[in-house]
């Protein structure tokens, strides 16, 4: 499986998944311990990837276009 296929899985995965697959990860490197805040904004990154509107690279021009005009 390449890291293509495994970043395409993660989304199908429950929050509990994913959570332990980072905690594996960052457990890699012995000398790294998340803190508490860290683990916080992970969850909140999660949790709005999955329930807040995405914009794509080009909306996201037509915003910054859009706003510099001002």
């Amino acid at each position: 499986m390449s890291v293509q296929d495994i970043i395409a899985e993660l989304p199908k995965l429950s929050e509990e998944e994913r959570e332990l697959i980072l905690r594996r990860l960052v457990n890699l490197d012995e000398c790294f311990e998340p803190t508490p805040a860290m683990e916080d904004a992970i969850r909140e990154g999660l949790r709005s990837l999955r329930e807040e509107k995405t914009y794509s690279a080009a909306e996201v021009r037509a915003r910054i276009a859009a706003w510099t005009a001002r």
